[in-house]
């Protein structure tokens, strides 16, 4: 077993050791009465990986657009109130990930990205909607378990404290890119009648079909939600980004609730679009 403590230590040293190459021992203090983009600043991420967040985000919704030149780095420095080296290192991933483009003497640009273009969907019929979720897009399964539900799960379906569910987070991805994470719960009765293989690319509207399970009615909810690191490091997102959240709970032809549905999206990768007739 000594040995075995001896090289966890060695290599918790070798990161410690990388990581005073890689970080300043001190971030400049911003100047007085000017606010910087990492003003309430996450102790447990590195800056410079907080800054490469932030700028990759900015990059994903075109605020730089492609073609056009990234700040100096002293600018970018003061702007987000660290020093250069952090901003070099945030500048070496986005370069890495084939995000930026340095050219030697001139600056920093943003390339092309091969990034889809939104996914509008209509909120009309709900398996038209599936269907052409499922046309433009492929699921991955990320989780999958029964468990218990949050209370406010619970409540929808008037369940027990302990009454277990089928809950399921998906990725949806539209070209390789990320575009939305869906999360369901079902109560387990339904859920074990098919696993995490059946909803891999499906859908789960048309696996519950197959069952002779139909929605016959619901209720929507669109807010916004900011991305937590989980789902931040999922969709490719900054955390704490801004994004589009919509909660269903869908009804039986009895009334019983059959699933609760959620799904966060970036705006620059999906919308809703309402049709407004009959003034």
């Amino acid at each position: 077993m000594a040995p075995r403590i001896s090289r966890h230590l060695d290599a918790s040293v070798a990161v410690k050791k990388a990581a005073r190459k890689t970080a300043p021992a001190h971030e400049p203090k911003p100047p007085k009465g000017r606010s910087t983009i990492l003003a309430k600043r996450r102790r447990d991420i590195p800056l410079h990986h907080q800054v490469f967040l932030v700028l990759q985000d900015e990059i994903a919704e075109r605020r730089y657009a492609p073609g056009e030149i990234l700040p100096a780095e002293a600018d970018l420095a003061a702007l987000f109130g660290v020093s250069r080296v952090t901003i070099r290192a945030a500048l070496d991933t986005l370069n890495e990930l084939g995000l930026i483009e340095r050219r030697q003497g001139i600056g920093t640009f943003v390339r092309e990205l091969s990034k889809p273009e939104p996914l509008t969907v209509p909120m009309m019929d709900l398996a038209a909607r599936a269907r052409e979720i499922v046309r433009t897009t492929r699921a991955h399964v990320v989780e999958f378990e029964f468990k218990v539900a949050p209370r406010h799960i619970r409540e929808h379906f008037q369940a027990q404290t302990d009454d277990l569910f089928q809950r399921t987070v998906r990725i949806r991805y539209m070209n390789d890119w990320p575009i939305m994470q869906v999360t369901t719960y079902i109560p387990e009765a339904i859920g074990r009648q098919f696993g995490p293989e059946d909803m891999e690319g499906g859908s789960l509207y048309a696996i519950l079909q197959r069952f002779g399970i139909t929605f016959a009615s619901g209720e929507q909810i669109v807010t916004a939600a900011a991305a937590d690191p989980i789902v931040a490091a999922r969709l490719n997102v900054a955390i704490g980004a801004p994004l589009l959240k919509v909660v269903r709970i869908h009804f039986d032809g009895a009334g019983r609730p059959i699933q609760h549905f959620e799904l966060l999206a970036p705006s620059a990768t999906y919308e809703l679009r309402m049709p407004l007739k009959d003034f």
